[in-house]
């Protein structure tokens, strides 16, 4: 049977299940994409049973020995990724296209919140509540609504986390600026991680940051460099730029994350 599939909000196929499974196989789509063929009144995500009876199959994850018996027990993330940059800045866009009003006020938001004295304290908060947004539409293509950035759930991690996490990169940065610039490439994640395993405390995330961020420090660097460029295109278009540019530079670090976390 012929076999549509969700991914972005864009429908793409048919397919049929042969095909289906080796997309899967091949990590191009995942079992929570929503899928729908003839006779449904409703789409499914393909992990279902109706798409299991078509014979579309579930690859099982391959067991290997954990490298960090501890990490695994606690559901930290380990790294062995790499980061593709276009790829990154592509779906971030991809995301933008998805979600540009929701995206636009979360520059506002933090904009206007950042310079009211105590409600900036919200400001990292509606940062990896952003990220949380990024990965839901990553894995099931669903768009974020303007409440999800006020998600309260684990408030004390998601903003006084990365306002100590900023402290001490700046202490780095003063006292010596390497000691600066290895501490922001290590734990520049962990927000990412937060919105990624949210049952994780603000230590573990800044340790699966630092797993995860492993071997990539170059292409970590040359990100920032073309996030920065990005910022200044956004503000020679007289500073309007700056509502689509600032969004995309900060989720495609969360895109950067889930790149290195495979």
């Amino acid at each position: 049977m012929s076999i549509f599939i969700n991914i972005n909000q864009e429908q793409t196929g048919p397919y049929d299940a042969n095909q289906i499974n080796q997309m899967l196989n091949h990590f191009q789509i995942n079992p929570e994409c929503l899928a729908w063929t003839d006779g449904m009144a409703n789409w499914e995500p393909l992990s279902s049973p109706t798409f299991t009876a078509l014979g579309v199959k579930i690859p099982a994850r391959p067991h290997s020995v954990p490298t960090n018996p501890t990490s695994v027990e606690q559901g930290i993330p380990e790294g062995g990724g790499s980061i593709s940059i276009s790829s990154a800045i592509g779906e971030s866009f991809t995301f933008f296209k998805g979600n540009a009003i929701g995206c636009i006020a979360w520059v506002v938001l933090s904009g206007f919140l950042s310079g009211t004295g105590i409600g900036a304290i919200l400001t990292p908060l509606l940062g990896v509540n952003l990220f949380v947004c990024a990965k839901r539409f990553q894995e099931t293509g669903q768009k974020m609504d303007l409440g999800d950035l006020f998600d309260f759930s684990k408030w004390a991690e998601k903003i006084f986390g990365p306002i100590v996490l900023g402290i001490i990169i700046f202490i780095g940065f003063c006292l010596l600026i390497i000691p600066g610039i290895v501490l922001a490439m290590r734990w520049t994640f962990s927000p990412c991680v937060l919105a990624d395993r949210p049952n994780l405390s603000f230590t573990n995330a800044m340790k699966a940051s630092g797993n995860v961020a492993n071997g990539n420090w170059i292409n970590l660097i040359l990100l920032f460099i073309v996030i920065g460029l990005l910022q200044i295109l956004g503000a020679i278009c007289l500073g309007i730029g700056l509502l689509v540019t600032i969004p995309i530079g900060h989720v495609a670090l969360f895109y950067a994350y889930t790149q290195c976390k495979k």
